[in-house]
């Protein structure tokens, strides 16, 4: 079926006088394709002539110079295989497709002679989005295929194009080890869709913290309306107004962004900035904010962020979870209740066994980093108490390692530095120890000197020149230093002892980094 639709397509565009048979395959005729009244090539960058390069890089690296083509521009719609090569029969001879045609073909089939939006990467403008339009309307006799082309930048990887050859290639599969999939739909959206994007830890951090300030504000308000917030007064004064006026200007900014050719990362901006300014709203001192008013806030965040592919699911307010559908059943409710009983059976133990409140502290924290978040429960703790909210757990448990790992590098660091005192203290105590008669003779200092006075400065170097002036004064400040060191050593009482106990402290650091993952 395909070859027929293929060979049909071709001989539509060979009918027309558009195309023509070489040595090689069959040729669309891009000079008769303009003498015909089409426009060649229309999507390149500034249009005009086509470099030899850009032949080159299109079908000329693809071709022979004995193929018989009219014209360097024109292109394979039909190619004949060579021995070895993969083929399929036509009334040409065994071939395959050239590289534009199936594209052309295909939605062809499947949209016919007009198509409102194409898109595809700003490398495909020439040659492949060129030569798809020309054979495409040379086959329907039309002169606008496609109505608009949305060309996208490369993926860059920390700046650099990605590509195998510089070895930065990164997977699919491996991004998402690293980040979840609404934070690289955040991190892409942050970046102009018609320009290149870029990949790297900067991006990926500054889509986290977008992701964080969303997550944040909506748990807020979810607690805020989790409360029976219809019965009170719902009062409109001054700051009310600001907000609303606020909600207005940042909505307008939303819908003219996405106006202005998609402009995803300044609508992104705008939703923060609408986020900061609620934020600011329900901070305010010695009032209770409007829920009408703060929920007027979430929900329209929520509908743009699900307009953007951030959000899924239903909900109103936030980002769906894996448990926003549980009923109320025995299945449903067991691994809350089991968490419950086990923890209950960890605080009745320590009061069995009077254990002190930082035992309790440790099974709070340990329900918390544990069990619920296995739960995809998220508990947050603050000077004004605790809140809960839904979350993915996967996502739980990925925060929860980089808070350990940033903890054990603090405890490493800690470690490391106590054993970097320690050292100096065991060879400032080892230097103290010296004796002062025999400083100068000892060390660094051993072989230097051949004589010495009745205060055991050096007279003379070993070789009996007689020590110079110079040479004198710096040890005697050398001396001098020595002999306050001495003093001080002396006076911390058993050295034996000392030296034994920053030993076996030092090893014991040691031990207690190895263990450390």
């Amino acid at each position: 079926y395909q070859r027929r639709v293929h060979g049909d397509f071709i001989d539509g565009i060979i009918a027309r006088g558009l195309a023509y048979q070489g040595k090689r395959g069959v040729y669309f005729d891009t000079q008769a394709y303009v003498a015909a009244g089409h426009h060649y090539p229309k999507v390149k960058e500034g249009g005009g002539d086509i470099t030899a390069e850009e032949i080159a890089e299109g079908e000329g690296a693809l071709s022979g110079s004995d193929e018989g083509r009219k014209s360097p521009k024109d292109f394979a719609l039909w190619k004949a295989s060579k021995p070895g090569e993969p083929s399929w029969p036509s009334k040409w001879g065994p071939g395959r497709p050239g590289w534009h045609i199936e594209c052309s073909v295909m939605a062809s089939a499947v949209l016919g002679s007009n198509i409102d939006i194409h898109g595809g990467g700003w490398d495909l403008k020439f040659p492949h989005h060129d030569n798809e339009l020309a054979q495409s309307e040379a086959f329907h006799d039309c002169h606008q295929w496609i109505n608009y082309f949305f060309h996208a930048g490369h993926l860059h990887i920390k700046g650099l194009k990605m590509s195998k050859s510089l070895k930065n290639f990164i997977t699919i599969r491996q991004a998402l080890q690293q980040h979840t999939p609404r934070q690289l739909r955040i991190m892409f959206l942050l970046q102009p869709w018609d320009r290149d994007m870029n990949y790297s830890d900067q991006s990926a951090d500054d889509a986290k913290s977008k992701e964080n300030l969303f997550k944040n504000f909506f748990n807020a308000a979810k607690i805020l309306l989790r409360d029976n917030w219809a019965s009170r007064a719902q009062v409109w004064e001054e700051p009310e107004t600001n907000l609303q006026n606020l909600i207005y200007q940042r909505q307008a900014k939303v819908h003219t962004s996405l106006l202005d050719n998609f402009n995803t990362p300044e609508a992104m901006m705008a939703l923060c900035d609408l986020v900061s300014d609620c934020n600011k709203y329900r901070n305010l001192p010695n009032r209770q904010p409007s829920a009408m008013l703060v929920r007027k806030v979430a929900s329209y965040v929520t509908r743009i962020l699900r307009v953007f592919g951030v959000i899924e699911g239903d909900d109103q307010i936030g980002f769906s979870s894996a448990s926003s559908n549980q009923s109320s059943s025995e299945s449903s409710i067991a691994p809350i209740m089991d968490t419950f009983i086990q923890f209950r059976e960890t605080v009745r133990t320590g009061a069995r066994q009077n254990e002190s409140a930082g035992y309790y502290l440790s099974a709070c924290d340990g329900v918390r980093d544990g069990s619920l978040i296995e739960l995809g429960i998220r508990v947050e703790d603050s000077n004004t108490g605790a809140t809960w909210r839904l979350d993915d757990p996967a996502v739980l448990k990925r925060e929860l390692e980089e808070k350990k790992a940033k903890q054990y590098e603090t405890r490493k660091r800690k470690i490391t530095n106590k054993i970097q005192e320690i050292e100096k203290e065991l060879v400032k105590l080892q230097q103290g120890n010296i004796p002062v008669e025999e400083y100068f003779k000892v060390g660094a200092n051993a072989g230097k000197y051949s004589e010495y006075d009745d205060q055991f400065i050096p007279t003379k170097l070993a070789n009996g020149e007689a020590l110079s002036k110079g040479g004198r004064k710096n040890c005697e400040k050398e001396m001098e230093k020595h002999r306050k060191l001495r003093t001080e050593v002396i006076s911390k009482g058993d050295l034996v002892n000392l030296l034994e106990k920053y030993n076996l402290e030092k090893e014991a650091l040691v031990q207690e980094l190895t263990s450390i993952p």
